[in-house]
């Protein structure tokens, strides 16, 4: 019921929704995708992110387990801090993209919808004689993701003092009802707040913070947003074929001092050769035509062009670029202002390759 009631304040708003059917409906647009992208880049925009999955790993052996399956130091986390890291296998492929959080008694962990089931079957494979119990927690609790230059206003407008927050850091609202914790992600290049709490406060903290100033915004304008930023999605962007550092995330997520874990020795090796064979990228496109997932990157010489690279992810933009794509590349054709060439079945058009517009 308070999810019904939620999807109602959010259709009031003029929400368009992709799939009811779906487990939890993701809110496309609110009727104006451009309006969304504007806010946020100048104000504050605010996405519900409740489909992705959240855990909870609780016992007294909690961080030294975990962080034996991932690729960040969990060991040296204080409480209220957090990291981002891959969950990899012995081959250093990727299981999982998780955001770890040290909440004292526990350590609750983040993921991309739908991943949370393979990652604890992955982990209790594992769980012998230590002392660490996992507990789901995604059907409780819900994402509200609020970002823009003006979010941290908006936030302590309402009584919230995330100003001191640095990134991967969080606010746990002792006192609150909902039990509110707020950290701060910087997910698409501006201020970003993961803001996890109980669903049936949802639609009232939702509300609060539109009439703070933030504009309601949709999957279209957050795909768009994440695509230039290089923020991927796993089962999205990102598989278990793909190598840690084929992420392009190494420097957020990889720590190579933290000592052995599942999959270190690969990453390592990789590390002193110096690169991976393919990495992620994001193609700017100069036509508003947006290519479908599976389109193939073309590059070299014109009449001798050959398939690079394939895009995982699309979207229409606002910005620099009509359109934005994301896909794995090829070294000898990824680097930033290479032109490329997009191909599907019955359309082409040519791209720009970038890392990040900033």
């Amino acid at each position: 019921m308070p999810l019904r009631q939620f999807q109602a304040l959010q259709e009031s708003w003029g929400a368009v929704f992709a799939d009811l059917a779906q487990v939890y409906p993701v809110v496309s647009h609110f009727g104006s995708p451009e309006k969304e992208y504007q806010s946020a880049q100048k104000t504050a925009a605010l996405f519900d992110l409740s489909n992705r999955d959240q855990i909870e790993l609780s016992g007294k052996d909690r961080e030294k387990f975990l962080h034996n399956f991932c690729t960040n130091d969990i060991k040296s986390l204080q409480p209220d801090q957090g990291c981002e890291a891959f969950i990899t296998n012995v081959q250093s492929r990727i299981l999982g993209h998780i955001f770890a959080f040290n909440h004292e008694e526990s350590l609750w962990i983040d993921m991309a919808p739908g991943t949370s089931e393979s990652i604890i079957n992955h982990l209790d494979r594992y769980m012998i004689l230590e002392d660490a119990h996992i507990k789901q927690r995604t059907l409780e609790y819900g994402n509200l993701y609020l970002s823009g230059p003006q979010s941290s206003e908006i936030l302590s407008q309402m009584g919230l003092n995330v100003e001191t927050l640095s990134v991967n850091q969080q606010l746990r609202e002792q006192d609150s009802n909902s039990r509110l914790t707020i950290r701060r992600v910087d997910w698409l290049h501006q201020p970003g707040y993961l803001c996890c709490l109980q669903y049936v406060k949802m639609a009232d903290f939702w509300k609060r913070l539109i009439d703070n100033g933030a504009c309601p915004a949709g999957q279209d304008t957050f795909d768009a947003l994440r695509i230039e930023a290089l923020f991927p999605i796993y089962g999205v962007d990102l598989s278990e074929e793909n190598l840690a550092q084929e992420a392009k995330r190494t420097e957020q997520a990889v720590s190579f001092k933290k000592g052995c874990y599942l999959g270190q020795e690969p990453i390592a090796r990789i590390d002193s050769l110096g690169h991976v064979n393919r990495e992620l990228r994001a193609i700017g496109i100069g036509e508003e035509w947006v290519p479908p997932v599976g389109s193939k990157v073309m590059a070299g010489e014109q009449g001798k062009l050959q398939e690079v690279g394939t895009i995982t992810s699309s979207a229409k933009s606002f910005g620099k670029y009509p359109a934005v794509a994301m896909g794995m590349v090829r070294r000898d054709s990824n680097k930033a202002g290479t032109a490329v060439q997009i191909v599907s079945e019955n359309q082409e058009v040519s791209g720009t390759v970038f890392t990040s517009l900033d």
